[in-house]
Parts: structure tokens; C-alpha cells; sequence
């Protein structure tokens, strides 16, 4: 799989959480806001100001325009976009492209959540850990903080988050006797089992296993929730039991018939496909699909009969973690401009822009008060019905290597899944590839 095509999927994690918006083609500048601000001029920290621009994917344009037209009113210096590539794949391409060349036409960067070592390893984004205090990290969640540190240095700020979340119907569960989501992942398939049985019910738990980049999200969220991990200080550790134990899990949902073969196939529109459509129990997925239950071209089910829980765990009393997602904001380390850079940045990420995304659009913030925040609770179904969902969030494994070694865990994770290499073979053979591109430098 290509890295493109790995980046088409970043794209679809990304849009998870948008319940609306306007894509737009190709790339463009547009300038927004009161015009004039002063142009150049040192001030602390080395920076500058002046008139700044921030890359951003098209999704985001409509909701963007008038915080950045806000913003250059109150600072005096004009805020303008640009538009980068929809596919998160080529969006990066282009800004390592330009930020290789030592160009300082963009001043901030908004872009996903696996960037920040493949950027700041390079030198090509400023560190702000000056800037972006301890006391300001504190009112984040930490684990999107922890995301945005390079070498101990903190190299972004978080803009917005994303969850992974167990759907289930809670109206089949009661008919077969079930009172409550499963806490483990044998509970899960016992009862998958016995609700297809029951309710004759074409499949039981349904989740994106497709060699793509929701597929490698899978294979490393059930690995975690047996312990392992990918990487860890660095050193590969995919090779040991807990990972195997986690991508056995995976396969035995299948072998078992709690899930079909076909999740192997499936990514996000066929898992949300069936269980909506009423031909499942159960539904690995993110919080957009909130914002399809009261679609009745989307939705055959009652949306009542929905309900949320915390993603499984492989022994009973362990704790539970999803990969999700998100993005951040990231300072050129060229930029001439990185004082108003600065404040653009701390003004996209304060408490009112932040629940003013969330109220627009749906995404889920990285500020720790906003969970409290009650217009925000009773707008946003995952926060009101499992907000721990949110809190017991990882992220991907942070490596400038990452774009290398999330190709090769989706074809791993989808092979160990299909059953066309065990999931021992399958991750002694990534222990050594990861370690190879670790060792190689990508």
C-alpha cells in the first residue's frame, strides 16, 4: 500500500468527527480578516510579526474563515489560509516538500496527530516548549500533550481530538439476557455468539480490519488492550506475547464467528453499514456516528436502542485504551513570523475556539475543562454518554519512521486477520521490519 493511500485513510480518521462542511478542490490563499498589521520587526523570543498563514485541509475552510477574520481584527495582523490537499497522504508530502526547501510561506501547520516526529526530527518545526509552559500543557488532556513531544521537546499544540468507542444495541443484548456492555474481549464473543443466534442476526461484532490505515488503528488497539505495544522507549516491541496475544484475539473474533471474515474487508462505511442497518450487535467506530442516527436513509434501528462503552480488554480488571486520533498546530521553523504565528496558535486552542469547534462541528476537544463545560456535554453524545472513552485515548506510535511502519502493520495485521500467517508469524515478522526501519533511519 502506498503511502497516499495510507494518507486517504488519516484523511477518513480525520473527518470522523465532522458532521458537516465544504470540500474544496486543489489549493488556494485566501486572506481574511482587517488588512495591514505590521510586517517584520523582532520581538521576544526570536519571532517576528506580521500578516501569517496556516495550512489547513479543505474540510476545515468554512468553519476556520471567520476565527481567523475574529483573530486578525483583535491582533492587528491579517490571517490567511491555505488550502492544502484533502488527502492527508498529500498533504504532507507537499509541506515536507516545502519545508525541506527552508520555505517560509506558511507560518502554522495544522495537520494529524502522527506528524510531529516526522517533522520535528527534521529540525523543519519550531519547539515551543518556551512557549506552549508546563502550566498551559496541564489543561489539556495528556495523552494529546504527550503526542506533540520530540526529543523532550514540545514540538505542537493540540487542536482536537478523536475516540475509539463499542457500539452495541441494547435492545438485543436484553433479549438474550444481558444486562451490560462486555468489560473483556472473551465476553464480547460469548455474547456476539448468542445474540446472532438469538436474534438471527447476520454477524455479531463488526470493525474496520482492511489493509489500510484503519486497520493498523485495529491491529494496534487490540494489541494494546492485551498490554503490548509497538514501540516502547524507542525499542520495537511488537515481537512479545502481549502484541501476539492481542492480534490473536483479533483473529479468534473471527475464527469464533463473532465477527464475519469480511471485516477484513471492511473500513468505515461497511461497518457502519451494518450494524445501522441493523445486522449487528455489536460496532467498533467513532463518535461521528452520532451524527447519523437520526438519519433514517443511514439508520433502520431505533436510535434509542444505542448505546456507548469503552472498547474491551483482554483480562477482566484491565484497563481500557482505544487508538483514536486528532490534530495539532505546528510553528515553521522558518517562519519570520513566529511571534503572531504564536498568537494565532494560542488563539486557535483557547477555551472558546475550542468549544466553538465543538459545537460547529463536532470536535471533540483537547482542553480537560471543556468535558465539564455543559452546553458541550449536552451537545455531544460520546462526551454525555462515556466521556472515559475520550480520557483513555493513545495515539499511534510517535516515529519519524511512522508513514513506513504503518504500511507494513496494515498488511500484517490484515494477513494475521485473513489467516494467511498466524499472528505470532505475523508479528515476529514486524518485530523485525519495524526494527530494521528504526535502525535504518526509514
Amino acid at each position: 500500500m502506498s503511502e497516499n493511500e495510507t494518507g486517504r485513510q488519516l484523511t477518513s480518521r480525520r473527518d470522523f468527527l465532522k458532521l458537516g462542511g465544504t470540500v474544496i478542490a486543489g489549493a488556494a490563499l485566501f486572506g481574511l480578516g482587517a488588512c495591514g498589521g505590521s510586517s517584520g520587526g523582532a520581538s521576544g523570543g526570536g519571532g517576528g510579526t506580521g500578516d501569517v498563514t496556516l495550512s489547513i485541509s479543505p474540510d476545515l475552510v468554512d468553519m476556520m474563515k471567520p476565527k481567523l477574520a475574529a483573530f486578525s481584527k483583535a491582533n492587528g495582523n491579517t490571517a490567511k489560509i491555505r488550502v492544502m490537499p484533502a488527502d492527508t497522504g498529500a498533504y504532507l508530502d507537499r509541506i515536507r516538500t516545502q519545508l525541506e526547501a527552508g520555505s517560509s510561506d506558511i507560518d502554522v501547520i495544522a495537520g494529524d496527530v502522527s506528524w510531529p516526529s516526522q517533522l520535528a526530527s527534521n529540525g523543519w518545526i519550531e519547539d515551543l516548549s518556551a512557549r506552549f509552559t508546563k502550566s498551559q500543557q496541564d489543561a489539556y488532556l495528556p495523552a494529546t500533550v504527550a503526542a506533540n513531544v520530540w526529543d523532550g521537546k514540545v514540538v505542537g499544540v493540540p487542536f482536537f481530538t478523536d475516540a475509539g468507542i463499542l457500539w452495541y444495541r441494547t435492545d438485543l443484548l436484553e433479549r438474550s439476557g444481558y444486562s451490560a456492555a462486555p468489560a473483556t474481549w472473551a465476553e464480547l464473543q460469548e455474547m456476539a455468539l448468542k445474540i446472532k443466534r438469538d436474534a438471527k442476526l447476520e454477524n455479531g461484532f463488526v470493525w474496520t480490519g482492511a489493509q489500510y490505515e484503519g486497520g493498523t488503528v485495529l491491529g494496534m488497539e487490540f494489541i494494546r488492550s492485551a498490554g503490548g505495544d509497538i514501540l516502547k522507549d524507542g525499542k520495537v516491541v511488537i515481537g512479545e506475547q502481549d502484541a501476539i496475544d492481542g492480534l490473536t484475539i483479533a483473529r479468534g473474533l473471527v475464527t469464533s464467528g463473532a465477527s464475519p471474515a469480511a471485516v477484513a474487508n471492511f473500513k468505515e462505511d461497511e461497518t457502519t453499514g451494518a450494524f445501522l442497518g441493523g445486522n449487528a450487535a455489536f460496532m467498533r467506530n467513532w463518535p461521528y456516528v452520532f451524527g447519523l442516527l437520526g438519519d433514517r436513509e443511514q439508520t433502520t434501528i431505533d436510535p434509542a436502542t444505542i448505546a456507548v462503552a469503552q472498547i474491551p480488554t483482554a483480562r477482566a480488571g484491565g484497563t481500557s485504551v482505544n487508538v483514536g486520533g486528532g490534530w495539532n498546530f505546528f510553528m515553521n521553523a522558518n517562519s519570520a513570523k513566529k511571534d503572531t504565528a504564536w498568537e494565532l496558535i494560542r488563539f486557535l486552542s483557547n477555551d472558546a475556539q475550542q468549544k466553538a469547534w465543538a459545537l460547529e462541528g463536532a470536535y471533540l476537544p483537547t482542553r480537560k475543562a471543556l468535558y465539564e463545560d455543559p452546553e458541550i456535554v449536552d451537545a455531544m453524545q460520546v462526551v454525555k454518554k462515556d466521556k472515559e472513552a475520550v480520557f483513555q485515548t493513545t495515539t499511534p506510535p510517535v516515529s519519524p519512521f511512522y508513514a513506513d511502519m504503518s504500511r507494513l502493520m496494515a498488511e500484517r495485521f490484515n494477513a494475521s486477520l485473513r489467516g494467511t500467517t498466524s499472528p505470532g508469524d505475523a508479528a515476529a515478522k514486524l518485530q523485525d521490519d519495524l526494527s530494521a526501519i528504526v535502525a535504518k533511519g526509514g
